[in-house]
């Protein structure tokens, strides 16, 4: 039988190389996270440009997640078979074109386009990072690194919507689309620096599951995104989900029967690498959740201008952006269970919960600020032990599916936290909407409108008697808001369960081995062999026989492990 290897390089990077191609990669990263939120603050400027309703408003950001997350496991098994600095260079250029075209759009649905065009270089980007930085970096320096790239991930992200507003205020809302190619530009210069590497396993690519397991995603966030305007009963938004369901089931089936799968079920006998999925996956509806709708509230609720906006998210950017670092030098210490259950538990639903008992039209911003302090500290606690803890739980060989599944884990919670909570909220909005204007006499097609989205308010407002405007705006101010506040409260459930999953599932302590797989299945390398002449019995449970005993290093794994080493 044999264990398969780590993943050929050209050649293994010297020390001082090594924080040099991290660098590259952490740019790489940081880009890619930053158009996902950058669009955030220059969201209400493009509901005014393009007149947007609610449900295409919601799929400006969530074309770029779904194609974006769809494609993640392609993606990953792309760059393992031809190799990942090469599919990340492919990815960068494919990113950046999309991005000057999106620049350019004449009206929503080019837009929309362009943005699932930009989703796809981005897939094609994010997993090589990190497989990269795995096959590069030993495991006694991986978390340090991992710490790094996760507080660039955290830097684009809680950054995105600050420059997302100056560009929006000094050039327009087309403006935000320029920024990636001076990025990508410099990232490709330090690409020459990045070794190839490729999996010594990954011989042909999982066509079919690819397919429907892109197709499942699509049609749920579809089924979610549009069932809350058309109806849930529409033959439509039935038929999605039952496409979604049938598409899901088939993805599965193909993963268990393929012998090359973009998604190795074996991956999931990991409890750690399942506690680490399924615990990132609803963290993100907390995070996502405030990152989409904070800026919104800001621009339309308390009239800032964008880059206003942008700015009074610094404490959660700050927060993650020097919080990861130092969450990953204290990981070894502290252990990835309390990183795990302390970040979304204490930080992720207390901040919700600031949002959701003060927020209000005028909120004193001190209290707003407080929130997002304790949304990027736990931010910046979960991600760096959550992308640890799954990479290290399976071989290097198989980097590349596993940051792609890591990724997807990640970009799916984001992407339903958009679909779910957005529809949530728009619901919410306009139940509000149509209550409170019940009252006041508006004509029954203005109201109509007004109920469909705050930013379509635009249409109306202008023709409204004025007696009736200042009622009418601040009838649209407190339906948003409520529905803000009601979507906090939702996401405060979803952050509970990230945590229980961590306490249960993960170990309490870091895994200090690389994960090896034999024959497809994984094994603990530093587990003892029984000797059949000395024991023929096998070493005693306290590990002590009187002729063997464990090695330290398989005593303290043998404790502290709760995961089965093995698959059936």
């Amino acid at each position: 039988m044999t264990v398969h290897s780590p993943a050929t390089s050209a050649g293994s990077p010297t020390n001082r190389r090594r924080w040099v191609i991290l660098l590259v990669l952490a740019g790489a990263q940081m880009l890619v996270q930053l158009d996902a939120t950058i669009i955030n603050t220059a969201l209400p400027a493009i509901k005014r440009a393009f007149e947007m309703s609610e449900s295409q408003s919601l799929w400006v950001a969530d074309a770029y997640m779904v194609i974006f997350g769809g494609l993640l496991l392609l993606a990953g098994a792309l760059g393992d078979r031809f190799g990942r600095r090469k599919t990340l260079i492919i990815g960068m250029g494919i990113f950046v074109a999309a991005s000057i075209a999106v620049a350019f759009s004449p009206d929503a649905n080019f837009l929309i386009v362009g943005r699932g065009l930009q989703g796809l270089g981005g897939a094609l980007v994010i997993p090589q990072t990190l497989s990269i930085l795995t096959a590069v970096f030993p495991r006694e320096e991986r978390s340090r690194a991992i710490g790094i790239w996760a507080g660039a991930m955290g830097f684009g992200m809680a950054f995105g919507p600050l420059v997302g507003g100056v560009l929006v205020d000094l050039i327009g809302w087309a403006g935000v689309f320029w920024v990636p190619a001076p990025i990508a530009g410099l990232a490709m210069l330090g690409m020459a620096a990045v070794p190839e590497s490729r999996s010594q396993m990954h011989t042909k690519l999982d066509i079919p599951g690819a397919i429907t397991g892109t197709i499942a995603m699509v049609a749920i966030v579809f089924a979610i995104i549009e069932g809350i305007q058309k109806g849930w009963t529409d033959s439509l938004i039935v038929g999605s989900f039952a496409v979604a369901i049938v598409a899901a089931v088939l993805f599965v089936i193909i993963e268990r029967r393929t012998d090359q799968p973009l998604l190795p079920m074996a991956f999931f006998k990991q409890r750690d690498f399942t506690g680490s999925m399924v615990g990132m996956f609803f963290i993100m509806f907390a995070l996502m959740g405030v990152m989409f709708y904070m800026p919104q509230f800001f621009q339309l609720v308390q009239g800032m201008s964008a880059a206003e906006s942008g700015a009074r998210l610094m404490p959660l950017a700050l927060m993650m952006m020097f919080f990861a670092p130092v969450a990953a030098r204290l990981l070894p210490v502290l252990g990835p269970r309390f990183m795990l259950f302390w970040a979304p538990a204490v930080h992720g639903a207390g901040a919700l919960l600031i949002f959701s008992l003060v927020l209000d039209i005028d909120t004193p911003y001190w209290m707003i600020a407080i929130g997002m302090a304790f949304l990027g500290m736990g931010g910046a606690m979960h991600m760096p032990a959550t992308t640890d803890t799954a990479m290290a739980s399976v071989p290097v060989d198989l980097a590349g599916k596993a940051s792609a599944v890591n990724n997807a884990g990640r970009q799916l919670g984001g992407t339903l936290a958009i679909a779910i909570l957005g529809s949530f909220a728009a619901a919410v909005y306009s139940s509000g909407v149509n209550s409170g204007l019940g009252p006041i006499g508006l004509p029954e097609q203005a109201v109509e409108i007004l109920s469909t989205g705050i930013g379509a308010a635009q249409q109306v407002l202008p023709t409204l008697d004025p007696s009736l405007l200042l009622e009418t705006q601040l009838v649209l101010r407190e339906s948003f808001v409520d529905a803000i506040s009601n979507t906090m409260r939702f996401g405060i459930i979803f952050a509970l369960i990230s945590g229980v999953v961590g306490w249960i599932l993960v170990p309490k302590r870091q895994r200090q081995e690389q994960m090896q797989w034999e024959d497809g299945k994984p094994v603990e390398q530093d587990a003892p062999v029984p000797d059949p002449l000395r024991d023929p019995l096998g070493p005693s449970p306290n590990g002590t026989n009187g002729t063997r005993e464990f090695t330290p290093s398989a005593r303290s794994m043998a404790l502290v492990r709760p995961q089965k080493s093995g698959v059936p």
